[in-house]
């Protein structure tokens, strides 16, 4: 290639993701997440309706003695091979948990749950702002939509509700005048036994009507809950080591107890693995026993906390992510394999990830090395790009005057494909 094509793809090259991200402008000022949950936990502050009145069953009557029952009331033939008293009893039971159960409590947990998780969630997410994690831009998006939608749903939530507590409570008013009054014959097995069956697919039509209002929220918020403790966990991760150090402007990705499986093997030693937008970092992290007593019981141990890899995302050249072992499909260990550049300490890592899915850190590898992470960052940090862009690599060879092709950020030198010469960033 001559320095005159170089010149011509770099006039062709689009702008660089930091860049058209540090260029990004906010088109409204963010309500604080926090202030808008709590204004919007006033407006659903209306009590929902009671559920169902309980109606204590009398104990299930035992039949007369054989002298003193009348002749036109034959005694109650086994069926099935239980005997009448046993299949009131168990009618009575069964009616009972079915009572429970028209208490509809897993749609009030339901319903609590979401109004407690639009106020909680917001503060947990202002908190991991405030403690660092740049990205997920998307976060306060999804988290205003649901609080908008369940405005709008939770009205109808409490009219539906309302609707079917009442049917339900006439429901079982009826069904109690006649299990409370069921007696060890026949004919009165025979008038109790449908009227429960029924009550049955009642309370279950009931729960359902409900419930599949509020479904799709729940969904999305138990899917918003869960990576929010997954980041907790992730700067927690990086808080608990005293050689973890962000640079300025780089963002936290993700992070995971991992085990470096060290030569192939399927040991190694244990510790976190971190996913930044700029670096990936192992750091040891394990007790190890110096000293056994009878070769068998652990007599002194050591502490080790040691960061054995610390590279750039753009000296990882090859990623590999896989799942391993297992039976029957179930089990399987997550297994994220790497092969780095001649500058990185390792030629290749192997990484055993617990509980988390291997894919998705390759594909956040990826987004950090072309920089399409930096178009997810959270409005609050995109002003970092636009700071960080002062040091920016030159467009020409300082000693040729080639073109020179911008690296993605987080890169600290370049050598010139022409003349070899290393370019480090320009200085303000």
């Amino acid at each position: 290639m001559t320095k005159e094509d170089a010149q011509d793809k770099l006039k062709k090259q689009p702008a660089a993701p930091q860049a058209q991200s540090a260029r990004k402008t906010i088109s409204k000022q963010r309500v604080r997440p926090t202030v808008r949950a709590n204004e919007s936990q006033k407006q659903r502050q209306q009590p929902l309706p009671a559920p169902p009145a309980r109606r204590p069953l009398p104990a299930t009557s035992t039949p007369p003695p054989a002298a003193a029952r009348p002749a036109s009331a034959p005694a109650a033939k086994p069926t099935g091979g239980v005997e009448p008293a046993a299949r009131a009893r168990q009618l009575q039971e069964e009616y009972g948990k079915l009572e429970a159960k028209a208490q509809m409590s897993q749609v009030y947990d339901s319903i609590g749950k979401i109004d407690k998780y639009l106020l909680e969630y917001p503060t947990r997410l202002e908190k991991l702002r405030a403690q660092g994690y740049a990205h997920g831009s998307t976060l306060e998006d999804t988290l205003e939509s649901l609080d908008d939608k369940w405005n709008e749903l939770r009205p109808r939530v409490e009219t539906t509700l309302q609707a079917q507590v009442q049917r339900l409570d006439r429901e079982l008013e009826q069904a109690d005048r006649i299990v409370s009054r069921i007696q060890p014959t026949e004919q009165s097995l025979r008038l109790a036994e449908p009227i429960v069956k029924n009550l049955s697919g009642r309370i279950d039509a009931a729960i359902t009507a409900v419930s599949g209002l509020y479904q799709g929220v729940e969904s999305e918020l138990n899917k918003v809950g869960w990576t929010v403790s997954k980041l907790e966990t992730m700067l927690a991760l990086i808080a608990e080591s005293p050689h973890i150090r962000l640079l300025s402007g780089e963002g936290p990705l993700t992070a995971v107890k991992a085990m470096w499986q060290r030569d192939g093997d399927n040991k190694g030693p244990e510790g976190a693995l971190v996913l930044t937008d700029q670096r990936l970092i192992f750091e040891q992290r394990e007790e190890v026993v110096t000293k056994r007593k009878f070769g068998i019981f652990k007599a002194e141990s050591e502490k080790i906390q040691q960061v054995h890899i610390d590279v750039q995302v753009s000296e990882i050249e090859q990623i590999e992510a896989k799942k391993e072992g297992g039976f029957l499909g179930m089990g399987k260990d997550d297994i994220l394999g790497l092969v780095l550049a001649a500058s990185a300490p390792v030629s290749r890592a192997r990484f055993h990830l617990k509980g988390q899915d291997s894919a998705e850190w390759a594909a956040l590898i990826k987004k950090a090395q072309t920089g399409e992470i930096d178009g997810e960052r959270a409005a609050v940090y995109v002003d970092q790009l636009t700071a960080l862009a002062a040091t920016a690599f030159p467009t020409t060879c300082p000693n040729c005057y080639a073109a020179v092709q911008p690296p993605a950020r987080g890169v600290t030198s370049v050598t010139c494909e022409f003349c070899g010469a290393v370019i480090t960033p320009q200085s303000p």
